[in-house]
């Protein structure tokens, strides 16, 4: 068992396992939008410049966000009603 300082209540406790599931979520999100980020970088040096803007848009959205038949396994997305 783990040394510790203080014997905190159980409120407090479960008050700092809550803040600390809350910093851990949030250092996910900036993983996740620094991988997505990283990937459009990459996606933009090796396009097609002879397309359109609208059409290198395009694709590097379906790039990133996967095939949609995929939408429905993936678990960081919400799922759809259909």
């Amino acid at each position: 068992m783990a040394h510790q300082d203080d014997l905190p209540s159980l409120s407090e406790a479960l008050g700092r396992l809550v803040e600390l599931g809350l910093a851990a979520g949030t250092q996910q999100d900036r993983q996740k939008q620094r991988a997505r980020k990283m990937a459009g970088d990459t996606i933009d040096h090796m396009g097609d410049m002879a397309t359109t803007a609208d059409s290198r848009a395009s694709r590097k959205r379906d790039l990133i966000d996967g095939p949609e038949e995929f939408n429905r396994v993936r678990l960081d997305r919400p799922r759809s009603k259909n």
